[in-house]
C-alpha cells in the first residue's frame, strides 16, 4: 500500500512523488540475481525509455545499510518505480539495489509490490532472472512461465521456450508473477541462459531483445555492455570491501587498521 505519512519501519510502505494515470500498465521487475541480467535489463530500459521515477518501496527488510554516494547524499536501499510511454501500452519499471534477506522478507516486499500495482489498474507482471548454464551458449535461450495460458501462448508465440524439466525458480523473480493470480494479475517469469558467474551483458541484451519483439518496440542494446562492465567494477569492489570487514572481524580489528597493517607488509 502506498503511505505518505511518517512511518514505523514495522513493514515496507511506498512513497509517492507523483500519481501517473497509466494505461493498461506492465510491471517489469528487474532486481539482482543470477547473472545481474534481469537488473541490467530494466536499468537499460530505464534510461533508455527515459522513464520517471514516481515511487520508491522502503522495508526493514533491507540490509541495515546506506550508500554514501559521491554527491554527498546518503540514500537507504530501496526499490524503485519508474513509468514509461509505450506505442500500445505504459510500462511500470521497477529496479532495486537488492532483494530481501530473508524469505518472510521476500513475501512481505513481493505482496507490496502486487498490492500496489493493483492499486494502479495494472494486468500483467513481469519478472525476469537468469538461468545458470554451463557452458554458457553463444545464443542463450529464454525460457518463459506464466500463471494464464493466454500469456504463456503469447510469449512462447514471441520465441520464448519450455524446459524439458522442472526448475525452481529462487527470490522474488519467481514469487512475484507466481503470487500475481492472488491480486487479480497476471504473471509471467522470464529465464534466460547464462554463465552464472559474471555480470552478463549477453543475457541482458537477450532479455531487452526479447522485450521488443514481444511488446512490439525497437529497443536498442548497444550500450548494455559498458553498463555491465561497470556493474562488474563495482560488484568487485563490494566483494573486497566485504572480505575485509570479515577477515578484521576475525582478527578483532578494524578494516581500516587491517589495511594499513597489509600496506605495510606490501611495501
Amino acid at each position: 500500500m502506498a503511505d505518505s505519512a511518517a512511518h514505523s519501519f514495522s513493514g515496507s510502505f511506498i512513497r509517492f512523488s507523483q500519481k501517473p494515470k497509466l494505461r493498461n500498465p506492465l510491471m517489469i521487475v528487474g532486481l539482482p540475481g543470477i547473472g545481474f541480467v534481469s537488473k541490467l535489463a530494466v536499468d537499460h530500459l530505464v534510461r533508455l525509455l527515459e522513464a520517471k521515477p514516481f515511487a520508491t518501496l522502503y522495508s526493514p527488510h533491507f540490509p541495515n545499510q546506506v550508500l554514501a554516494l559521491k554527491s554527498g547524499r546518503l540514500r537507504p536501499f530501496s526499490m524503485r518505480f519508474y513509468y514509461a510511454r509505450l506505442k500500445k501500452r505504459d510500462l511500470v519499471l521497477v529496479r532495486g539495489d537488492l532483494q530481501p534477506l530473508t524469505v518472510e522478507g521476500q513475501y512481505e516486499v513481493s505482496a507490496h509490490l502486487l498490492s500496489f500495482f493493483q492499486s494502479l489498474g495494472g494486468t500483467d507482471v513481469l519478472a525476469m532472472a537468469g538461468y545458470a548454464v554451463n557452458p554458457a551458449p553463444k545464443v542463450p535461450s529464454i525460457y518463459g512461465f506464466s500463471t494464464s495460458k493466454q500469456l504463456w501462448a503469447d510469449l512462447h508465440h514471441a520465441g520464448a521456450k519450455t524446459t524439458a524439466v522442472i526448475v525452481p525458480i529462487v527470490g522474488m523473480a519467481g514469487l512475484v508473477p507466481s503470487l500475481s493470480k492472488l491480486y487479480g494479475l497476471r504473471g509471467a517469469c522470464l529465464l534466460v541462459e547464462t554463465p552464472g558467474n559474471t555480470v552478463d551483458a549477453v543475457g541482458a541484451k537477450n532479455l531487452v531483445g526479447f522485450l521488443s519483439k514481444w511488446l512490439g518496440e525497437g529497443f536498442d542494446v548497444k550500450a548494455l555492455d559498458s553498463r555491465a562492465k561497470k556493474a562488474q567494477v563495482l560488484l568487485k569492489r563490494i566483494e573486497n570491501q566485504a572480505r575485509q570487514e570479515e577477515t578484521a572481524a576475525i582478527a578483532g580489528k578494524s578494516p581500516e587498521a587491517l589495511q594499513k597493517e597489509t600496506q605495510a607488509y606490501i611495501r
